[in-house]
């Protein structure tokens, strides 16, 4: 068994992916606690970063909340089961505006998932 997980989010976000998704396989982190984690350090960084066009939190929440209820009903989907995922703007997400980094499509919400999006669902990712 390896060293427990860091519950400082400034030390846990910055595990390789591979870490983060053996941690929540093995049940030793969750997905709400891993997703918070992210969360906080966007919060933190966003001012001067600016990297997200649109950002749900209560959306990425629920989402956690899910794959850690199918988690527990042993209804793990995969590697990547949990993991939060960002999705760049030119990336067609159909819960969310998809504006291709461009104000001439401000708003635009698609009909449908692009299939990279879609996959990422299949596979229980946060996105």
């Amino acid at each position: 068994m390896s060293a427990a997980p860091p519950r400082d989010a400034g030390e846990l976000v910055r595990l390789p992916a591979f870490q983060l998704a053996a941690l929540l396989a093995e049940g030793r982190l969750t997905s709400e606690e891993l997703t918070s984690a992210f969360l906080a350090r966007i919060a933190a960084r966003e001012p001067e970063v600016q990297a997200w066009t649109f950002l749900d939190p209560d959306h990425a929440l629920a989402q956690a909340g899910e794959r850690d209820a199918a988690r527990r009903a042993g209804r793990a989907q995969g590697p990547l089961h949990g993991l939060p995922v960002g999705i760049k703007d030119i990336i067609d997400t159909a819960d969310m505006p998809t504006e291709n980094g461009t104000e001439l499509m401000a708003g635009r919400r698609p009909a449908a998932d692009a299939g990279t999006a879609r996959m990422l669902g299949m596979v229980m990712a946060i996105t």
